[in-house]
């Protein structure tokens, strides 16, 4: 089977991780991240705990990386380690909902932030929407290499967004303004360890993204050497931007004035705090501009890398065999890029006629996407006991990083169980059809594909 051509520099992939994690969470979460926590040194700490679970996360994938640079990464340790059913429910919950589901979101949100600069209403929204995808997905045709140049010129400017907080904020204010108390807030939760648990769900949101880089591994030069180098240089680097930024929230707007959320405007955190450092009438041009560079950052990371996956699947027969097929001088696996477009686009689609579904439905498969965070942690372990993972990278004080990872995935799956589960069951229910209707499909499924190769 042709492999693809390894066309990405150490650059190339720092940028990728950096443009999988920060998209647009970093103009909404931090909202309600301090509506739950009493006083701005908690809310640090909830900042510093991500930054904690994300290096956990990313020393686990940066040692798999190393020790497995095969297309799909994160579905080839799961198979690995675990077998054909685990990675095949892995790649079902992530490219049926998480990802195209996601990417459909995320585009439609872009779409937003464009009608709202320029007018247009729900055409412009959804056209605009639609020719991203199909414009990210004709690029990602011409190679990564052409990809990657495009997302590290969105992850410039991401960049340029968030350094103008920075900036302006820690230089312009001596100190935060007279601001709402947090306590008159409606909060998340009256105690500490409850606000922290409240909030900790939009901290690792925050800092997800990092594994994306894995799916398509062997385009990166020297995998066994860039690859881990690439993540937790990526991982280090947003933990520090995150911190800078948030202090500069904190210098504007205050904890109280953070909280509030005082506006019917998409992120209106976002557009006090442009106002005040830009000035009045400036904040919500600047911020819907963000917003849609961001969105587009993050399709971009992710339409590029996730048809890994596809490839994986269907070079260990549990997909259809032309999936695998990359193009020998541009790497791109056409028809895996179409298909997914495809997906993306029916969402989109359905979107003009029940949008909260689609949100529904992502926000149903959270417990189940990690599950699978809490394998990979798991799956490290399984693999260096049985000698399996040659290890070019040792993440060090090793076990401590896996462990860390595995143990934080865990209590993120049972307390978005119990929460999600006594607020809204029948999310949760819809969640567990999802898994159970991909374990329906796997057995008929991967025997049906077998049989044909005989």
């Amino acid at each position: 089977m042709n492999q693809a051509p390894r066309q990405l520099s150490l650059f190339d992939a720092t940028m990728l991780v950096m443009g999988g994690i920060i998209g647009i969470g970093i103009f909404f979460n931090p909202a309600g991240i301090a509506s739950a926590v009493p006083d701005e040194n908690a809310y640090l700490l909830m900042w510093g705990l991500g930054t904690i679970a994300a290096l956990s996360g990313a020393m686990t994938f940066a040692e798999l990386s190393a020790s497995f640079p095969r297309t799909g990464g994160w579905y080839v340790w799961l198979r690995e380690a675990f077998g054909g059913m685990t990675a095949f429910l892995f790649a079902w919950v992530v490219l049926l909902v998480v990802s195209t589901g996601a990417c459909a979101l995320v585009a439609r949100f872009m779409g937003a932030q464009i009608a709202a600069l320029f007018g247009g209403g729900l055409a412009v929204e959804v056209g605009s929407a639609a020719v991203a995808v199909i414009g990210v997905t004709g690029l990602a045709l011409r190679g990564l290499k052409s990809s990657a140049l495009f997302q590290n010129v969105c992850m410039f400017m991401k960049l340029g967004a968030v350094f103008t907080f920075v900036i302006g904020g820690l230089a312009l204010f001596a100190e935060p303004p007279a601001a709402v108390e947090v306590a008159d807030i409606d909060r998340t939760s009256t105690s500490l360890i409850g606000g922290m648990l409240a909030a900790s769900l939009s901290v690792l949101f925050s800092f997800g993204g990092w594994q994306l880089l894995s799916y398509i591994a062997p385009a990166v030069k020297d995998p066994q050497r860039n690859l881990p180098r690439a993540i937790v240089i990526g991982v280090t680097a947003v933990a520090g931007i995150y911190f800078l930024v948030n202090l500069s929230y904190l210098r504007v707007l205050g904890l109280g004035g953070l909280a509030v959320q005082d506006t019917g405007e998409v992120g209106s955190m976002a557009v006090r705090m442009a106002e005040a450092i830009l000035g009045e009438g400036r904040g919500a041009t600047f911020v819907n501009a963000a917003i849609a560079v961001s969105a587009l950052g993050f399709l971009v990371a992710t339409l590029i890398t996730t048809p890994g996956i596809y490839v994986a699947m269907a070079r260990e027969g549990l997909f259809v065999r032309s999936f695998g097929v990359v193009h020998p001088r541009t790497g791109a696996a056409s028809l895996a890029l179409i298909t997914q477009c495809g997906l993306v686009l029916a969402y989109l689609g359905y979107s003009l006629y029940d949008r909260d579904a689609i949100d529904m439905l992502t926000g149903a498969v959270v417990f189940a996407e990690w599950i699978f965070h809490f394998l990979a942690g798991v799956a490290l372990l399984v693999l260096v006991k049985r000698g399996a993972a040659d290890r070019p990278f040792k993440s060090p004080l090793y076990p401590l990083f896996p462990v860390t990872y595995a143990v934080i995935a865990a209590a993120v799956v049972i307390g978005n169980l119990l929460t999600t589960t006594r607020s809204d069951p029948g999310v949760t229910l819809l969640g567990v059809l999802v898994l159970a209707l991909g374990a329906v499909t796997y057995v008929p499924w991967s025997r049906s594909l077998r049989r044909s190769e005989h």
